[in-house]
């Protein structure tokens, strides 16, 4: 032992010298001095001892590379039987692993060679000891899950911004910088091109800035278009039109054709053109790093030519300036760059970007965040400790009173050097205003493409700003960034067409202005559902009347902001659950009162291993009728509606699913926290394209010990896009009561398109027995029925019934589609054609119908969110191709329980399942006399979930 001491001295002393050669020497040394089989010999711990001491030096140092492959050649003779008992076995153990979060506490650690390697060595031998593991152990996990998501987060964020996406994010304006003042921002509000005659260059360029504005915020084309015509029939000023029609190409994301147009621009001879030099040419610069980030040299040096061409002996700021600050710090901060470079890089950056922030200059948003970018990296590379001062820099520039579009760009740059600076506090405090800004900044946005764009961007936003927010004891502000940041598209159009918005004016005796608000409104929702021209005009328009409505009852209607009180309002019948995955891990925050919301950890599922989920379970294609799929049968696909009612499915990636999902969190959640008659979920990212309520594992119906493991069996379930989604699909349900409800009830047994062995056998037999069970106002079904008859019937009804094949997209939901018997109808003209209007609930009976857009999965986007929005209180929906007749004996009990016995629909829905799960074949044939069932007499032929778990119920 003391022999092996003295290298670890020799190894600590080498280091202080700065020597890593020599510390490398004698760390092999000790490896020739250690015995011969060391990891087998009794002497093994002993060893280990002095090899955790190396461990730790090699960490301090960031000396990883020996340290790791030593670790990794032990791990094969860790020993983990009867570690409870025997207590060398339980040091060694716990040692190994101690070791390893030394190695993987290590932000440098992070991307080397070995690291997975170890990674899963570390888990691995944690796992097969983990009822001796300590909480340190356990903190230690949490450390390196952390470390590991501020490093992943801040690459993520790093890509968003410097995407070909966002390439007109920090583009230089068109006109001149003035000297005194700040340049009035772009405000929310698309500006209109006034009817001048004779344009003088000055106003050209101030409305070349509007319509570039309006462009690239609302993905409005229009008033750039219109000047482009203006100024070419006009003849002026080629190198303005050149540039123009360049900054249009970026905007519809053609770059190298916008750097032809701005090499054009700088070629042009006149006064003006030459005036706009320093702005194409940067613009053409920071334009080839977003085409080739390998290009930075080369976009370095368009830079400094539009720096030269604009710079005078009496002017030493340019328009060029900001994009070559932009592209020096990018060049600093890139990985492998020697020291000196980056040191000279970032001093020019500070230099150039103070002079345009100066107080008499007219500096805007773009600015002020390329100089906290600067000053930061100035302060990383020089060692100094101003993270405090940084972050309320940072925190005062974001509060600025820029556009919300800017505001959100200067978020994002805070939320990055937040996770970069690794501290809890101020990466919770980013991501919270990051969160508010991003809903803000797509809710102010009335281009489609343009209010998906930023939502694609802020799909990670809310889950990591829950996690930091609960991670730094703050739960009520997690709670309001998940809400906020969940079904934002939902959210405003609901918020928009509130009914309590008119009646606040009625009673203030304002009913000119309600019905002013009523007109504005619906043609603003006509001219978006069929994306007609004047939306632009249509949205102005809109938020005028917004405004003198929010004079009137002291709130903006398309504002989409929300209090814990508001939350915990829809608490009354069950508790609210939100879920998410952070890069870190997963969690759950479980609202139930007034009071706090309290925390659940769900360590093991976190985004990536939800992501593997998901990327498992997302449906295929079905060989005999041409649809989408996710049952497996044997190896083989089962066909639609048709899943064979006995034994064990193999190879179900569904059934897996489920497991994982009950077995790492979703037991402990409804077992320990979540209880209640009903219980709803508010999934949020990743965690909303799994059947959350599905998760369990199968058990035999009956049996004490193995019956209870699945969600349903503890709370009726039901799913809700948010607090505020929940609460409209509760004052439509509440709307409705006293008013006798109709029935539309369809089947298509043979859906357009569909192979001949899609034929559903028993989907006649299903509505026939749906409307025998209906106490509503007398109806009978409409068999073999057509979209032109199902759109006919449909807003004359309050509960609809489709029988049906249906298909999910999830990469293109809107494609995603159901199967009438002349056409098969996408969710895209679902939304566009069916007129909005108070109804009960809608009964998707097909596969597939409760799957959500993959691509925004915070949306929510998908048949259930688009019912809700044309005015349904709830949905039953399906999570996966569900079995023919086992459906038809489901929907028999709801309708039983619902209409005849008086549950809610959640609830009737909860004890269909329980009663389908655990019915006999004896059982079966009472209910349908004449179908023989499947099974013996005394089976439960449906007792696996996937015949009964399926279906889910969204709303109130």
């Amino acid at each position: 032992m003391a022999e092996l001491e003295q290298y670890v001295w020799a190894y600590k002393e080498a280091h202080f010298r700065d020597d890593r050669a020599a510390a490398r020497r004698e760390w092999r040394a000790y490896r020739r001095a250690r015995p011969p089989r060391w990891q087998e010999t009794d002497g093994f711990w002993m060893t280990s001892a002095t090899m955790y001491e190396l461990v730790q030096l090699a960490a301090t140092f960031d000396d990883l590379d020996l340290a790791i492959d030593d670790l990794l050649d032990c791990y094969p003779f860790i020993d983990t039987r009867d570690v409870e008992e025997d207590n060398t076995r339980r040091t060694i153990s716990r040692t190994f692993v101690s070791m390893c979060i030394v190695m993987l506490e290590r932000e440098s650690s992070i991307d080397h060679p070995r690291e997975v390697e170890l990674h899963n060595a570390m888990r691995d031998a944690a796992d097969r000891i983990t009822g001796v593991l300590m909480e340190q152990h356990h903190n230690g996990f949490r450390r390196i899950a952390e470390i590991r998501a501020l490093h992943r987060a801040r690459v993520a964020i790093a890509r968003t911004r410097w995407s070909a996406t966002v390439a007109f994010d920090g583009l230089p304006p068109v006109s001149s910088t003035r000297t005194f003042g700040r340049r009035s921002s772009a405000t929310d509000d698309p500006p209109d091109l006034p009817p001048v005659a004779d344009l003088d260059p000055w106003l050209a360029l101030a409305l070349a800035d509007a319509a570039i504005a309006t462009a690239e915020m609302h993905d409005d084309t229009g008033p750039l278009d219109e000047l482009i015509r203006r100024l070419d029939r006009d003849g002026f000023c080629p190198g303005l039109i050149h540039l123009l029609r360049g900054r249009r190409q970026v905007v519809t994301g053609d770059l190298p054709a916008a750097v032809r147009e701005l090499k054009r621009c700088s070629q042009a001879s006149d006064r003006l053109s030459r005036r706009l030099q320093p702005q194409a040419l940067a613009t053409v610069g920071l334009l080839l790093t977003r085409i080739d980030p390998d290009d930075l040299d080369e976009g370095i040096a368009w830079c400094r030519a539009g720096r030269q061409a604009g710079v005078r002996w009496w002017r030493r700021t340019t328009a060029a300036d900001a994009g070559l600050a932009r592209l020096l710090l990018r060049r600093a901060l890139r990985p492998g760059a020697p020291p000196a470079e980056k040191r000279a890089d970032v001093r020019e950056a500070v230099r150039l970007i103070r002079r345009r922030c100066r107080h008499w200059r007219c500096y805007d948003a773009d600015d002020r965040l390329l100089l906290q970018e600067a000053l930061a990296a100035r302060d990383a590379l020089t060692g100094s400790p101003g993270n405090e001062h940084r972050h309320r820099a940072w925190r005062d520039s974001v509060n600025a009173p820029w556009s919300t579009a800017a505001r959100a760009r200067l978020a994002v740059a805070w939320a990055e050097w937040a996770v970069g600076a690794g501290n809890s506090e101020y990466a919770a405090e980013a991501y919270q205003q990051l969160v508010d800004l991003a809903s803000q900044d797509a809710v102010a946005r009335y281009g489609a493409r343009a209010k998906q764009r930023v939502l694609a961007a802020a799909q990670e936003y809310a889950e990591e700003a829950g996690y930091w927010l609960a991670r730094t004891g703050r739960y009520r502000d997690a709670v309001l960034a998940l809400e906020t940041g969940r079904a934002i598209g939902l959210t405003e159009v609901i918020g928009r067409d509130n009914d309590a918005v008119s009646d606040h004016l009625h009673a203030a005796g304002r009913a000119d202005l309600a019905d002013e608000y009523r007109r504005a409104t619906e043609d603003f929702d006509e001219r978006t559902r069929h994306s007609s021209a004047g939306l632009r005009r249509s949205w102005t328009c809109l938020r005028d009347v917004a405004r003198r409505v929010a004079v009137v009852t002291g709130a903006d209607p398309l504002a989409i902001a929300v209090t814990y009180e508001a939350i915990t309002a829809e608490t009354g019948d069950g508790a609210l659950v939100y879920l998410a995955a952070a890069k870190a891990g997963g969690y759950a925050l479980v609202v139930a009162a007034r009071h706090d919301p309290q925390y659940v950890d769900l360590p093991k599922l976190d985004r990536a291993t939800v992501a593997g989920l998901v990327g498992e379970v997302l449906p295929g294609t079905e060989a005999a009728t041409g649809l989408t799929r996710f049952a497996i049968m044997d190896g083989k696909p089962a066909r639609a509606r048709e899943i064979l009612p006995l034994g064990r499915t193999k190879n179900d990636p569904m059934s897996e699913a489920l497991r994982v999902l009950w077995n790492d969190g979703m037991r402990d959640l409804v077992l320990l926290s979540a209880r209640g008659r009903i219980v709803t979920l508010v999934p949020v990212g990743l965690l909303n394209l799994l059947p959350l309520h599905a998760a369990g594992e199968p058990g035999t119906p009956g049996d004490e010990r193995t019956e209870w493991r699945h969600v349903g069996q503890f709370s009726a379930i039901r799913y809700a896009p948010n607090a505020r989604g929940l609460r409209r699909c509760r004052d439509t349900a509440r709307e409705l009561v006293g008013r006798e409800q109709t029935l539309l009830v369809i089947d298509v047994p043979d859906g357009y398109g569909v192979h001949p062995g899609g034929h559903l056998r028993y989907v006649t037999r299903e509505t026939t027995e749906v409307t025998r069970r209906w106490t509503g106002k007398p109806t009978s079904p409409s068999h073999a029925c057509t979209w032109e008859e199902f759109r006919t019937a449909a807003a004359e009804h309050t509960v609809w019934h489709l029988a049906c094949h249906g298909s999910a997209e999830p990469g293109s939901i809107l494609d995603s589609r159901l199967y009438f018997a002349d056409r098969q109808v996408t969710l895209e003209e679902l939304r566009h054609t069916l007129v909005p209007s108070r109804r009960r609930l809608a009964v998707l009976s097909a596969c597939q119908t409760n799957i959500s857009g993959s691509a925004l999965p915070n949306e929510g986007i998908g048949l259930p969110s688009a019912l809700i929005q044309i005015g349904f209180a709830g949905v039953i929906a399906t999570a996966w191709s569900v079995d023919d007749l086992a459906t038809t004996y489901l929907m028999t009990a709801f309708y039983h329980l619902w209409c005849q016995e008086g549950h809610e629909p959640a609830v009737a829905l909860n004890h269909a399942q329980h009663w389908l799960r655990t019915a006999t074949r004896a059982d079966l044939t009472a209910l349908l006399t004449d179908i023989d069932p499947p099974g013996g007499f005394d089976e439960c032929p449906y007792a696996d979930p996937r015949h009964w778990a399926a279906f889910a119920y969204t709303g109130a």
